[in-house]
C-alpha cells in the first residue's frame, strides 16, 4: 500500500526562519521529538532532533541548527520502503513529499504499526492458522484451494523462513472463527498444521 493512505498529514511543520525559542514552546506543547523544517514556499529544508538541541542555540533561527535530510518519502512510496528507511536511519518518523519536495506530511512507525495491522488483518475477528509447508511451487496453493472449495475467505497470508532448510512457515488469517471445522478441512486434505487458534480481532 501507497504511504498516501497512511501518513499523518497533520504533524506540525516549522518553517527554518522560525526562533527556536518560540518553536520550542509549541514543541512542548505537542509532544514532538522531531522538528521538521520546510524553506518559505514549503520545500524540504532541515530535520532534527529535540534531543540534539543546546540550549545556546535558543535565540537563534532553526536553520542554524537543522541538518539536511539524508531520508524521506514521498507520498506513492510502498509503507514497507518507509519501514526499510525508518530501521536503516534509526528514525521515528520522516517526512513524507510530493514531487516539488513540498512536505505533505510524515510516516511514523506508529502509522507504519497500523498498516501492518491491516495487511494481517489483526483487526478482524476469525481464524489465524500456522502452517510448515515444503518451500516448492504450488504447496500453497493447495492450501489456499482446499479452504476456497470450503467457501472460508481467506483475510490475510504472510510467509516466512521455516525452522529447517526447505521449508516456510505461512500464516493464513480467515474469517471462518470454527476452528474445530478448519482444523478438520486441512485434517481431511493431508495438510498438517502447528496451530489454528480463534482471533477476537481489535481496532484502534
Amino acid at each position: 500500500m501507497n504511504i498516501e493512505k497512511w501518513m499523518n498529514r497533520t504533524y506540525p511543520i516549522f518553517k527554518e526562519s522560525e526562533l527556536l525559542g518560540s518553536v520550542l514552546e509549541k514543541v512542548r506543547e505537542y509532544g514532538l521529538s522531531t522538528i521538521i523544517t520546510t524553506t518559505q514556499n514549503g520545500r524540504l529544508s532541515g530535520i532534527v532532533s529535540v534531543d540534539e538541541i543546546d540550549s545556546n542555540d535558543y535565540e537563534g533561527e532553526l536553520a542554524g541548527i537543522v541538518r539536511e535530510p539524508a531520508f524521506y518519502c514521498t507520498e506513492s512510496d510502498f509503507i514497507e520502503d518507509a519501514a526499510l528507511i525508518l530501521i536503516e536511519s534509526h528514525d521515528y518518523l520522516l517526512p513524507v513529499v510530493d514531487e516539488e519536495l513540498i512536505v505533505t506530511g510524515v510516516i511514523s512507525v506508529f502509522e507504519i504499526l497500523e498498516g501492518l495491522m491491516e495487511f494481517t488483518a489483526m483487526d478482524k475477528p476469525g481464524a489465524r492458522i500456522s502452517i510448515s509447508l515444503v518451500d516448492k511451487p504450488g504447496a500453497l496453493r493447495d492450501v489456499v484451494d482446499f479452504l476456497a472449495d470450503k467457501e472460508i475467505n481467506i483475510l490475510s497470508i504472510i510467509t516466512a523462513s521455516g525452522d529447517s532448510e526447505g521449508t516456510k512457515r505461512v500464516v493464513i488469517r480467515t474469517d471462518e472463527t470454527d476452528i474445530q471445522y478448519i482444523a478438520g478441512i486441512l485434517e481431511e486434505n493431508g495438510i498438517s498444521f502447528e496451530t489454528i487458534s480463534e482471533e477476537e480481532g481489535f481496532g484502534v
